[in-house]
């Protein structure tokens, strides 16, 4: 019961992952680098995940150790600083429709790293829905039109560094939670990948554009929903001893939900491909959470007869 309960929490997750491009559309808009805008996500985000923690737990929940704080520092320069900046480069040097195809090739490295760090088995399931859902992705991403995409060497490079470190955050975060508050490894970590995309995207540049109200409550939305609310329950999920290899197809849900969103809201168009990935998406949902099994009629077909009945 406890699992379910984690598989959706990170469901819920993903689906308000899904609203970043909300967000990144309002904000690009004032004329922020790409690095600006993750910047001010994690920003906003800790300082928000810092008062919840306050109010709720008071000074208590700041505690950390040192072996706590190096598995923050992890998580802030692997899943937090590296992906961001690579995800960045990816967008820029291979484009928009690209650079989330190669993000979400993130369910394959987490899985053998699962099965490195963690022993976890690669089930007939597993393969299968992983690969069905790496195709999904580009389906829901692209409508299926692969022709016009441009592949650069550095937007290839990048792109498959950001899933890679997209995948680290769920490998590392199994790791430090079974030991750590899934809340204050995640402070730490936010603070710590806010404080290096600080370091190199001049956020200084957009103080001025900040104090303009209407962009104060989009910055504050982007901390509060796919940022502070969504990473503290995808935490809180993981918390509950799940299978890692099978959180990230489940978290792939945020490209169904990145889809419908810029449909309804963004007037985004939605093909015949689009709608084919979404489905073959929640497909491989379904089936990384489904023992594949012949029915007992087909089984006892093939099933060798008993001694007793060959007499």
């Amino acid at each position: 019961m406890e699992q379910k309960k984690g598989y959706l929490m990170v469901l819920a997750a993903g689906v308000m992952w899904g609203s970043i491009g909300l967000f990144t559309t309002e904000l690009s808009q004032y004329g922020m680098s790409a690095g600006q805008i993750a910047f001010l996500r994690l920003a906003a985000g800790t300082v928000l995940l810092g008062v919840l923690l306050l109010v709720t737990k008071g000074r208590s929940a700041f505690r950390m150790d040192w072996r706590g704080l190096f598995w923050c520092v992890l998580l802030g320069i692997f899943a937090e600083a590296l992906f961001n900046l690579s995800y960045t480069r990816a967008v820029t040097e291979a484009g928009m429709a690209l650079g989330a195809v190669l993000l979400y090739t993130a369910p394959i490295f987490v899985s053998f790293m699962s099965w490195l760090f963690f022993r976890e088995t690669f089930t007939k399931n597993k393969l299968i829905a992983l690969g069905i859902n790496v195709i999904g992705c580009a389906m829901a991403v692209t409508g299926g039109n692969l022709a016009g995409l441009q592949i650069p060497a550095a937007g290839l490079a990048a792109g498959l560094a950001a899933g890679f470190f997209y995948g680290t955050f769920t490998i590392i975060s199994t790791a430090a939670l079974k030991e750590y508050d899934p809340l204050t490894v995640l402070f730490y970590g936010m603070l710590i990948g806010a404080v290096i995309l600080g370091a190199v995207s001049r956020p200084w540049q957009i103080l001025p554009q900040v104090a303009n109200p209407r962009m104060l409550a989009v910055v504050a939305g982007f901390g509060l929903i796919p940022t502070c609310a969504a990473y503290a329950l995808y935490m809180m999920g993981l918390s509950r001893k799940l299978e890692t290899s099978k959180v990230p197809v489940i978290c792939s849900i945020e490209i169904v939900a990145a889809a419908l969103i810029g449909t309804t809201v963004l007037g985004q168009g939605m093909s015949f491909g689009k709608i084919a990935g979404i489905l073959i998406i929640l497909l491989s949902i379904v089936l990384m959470n489904t023992e594949l099994r012949k029915p007992e009629a087909l089984r006892s077909c093939f099933r060798r007869p008993a001694a007793r009945d060959r007499v």
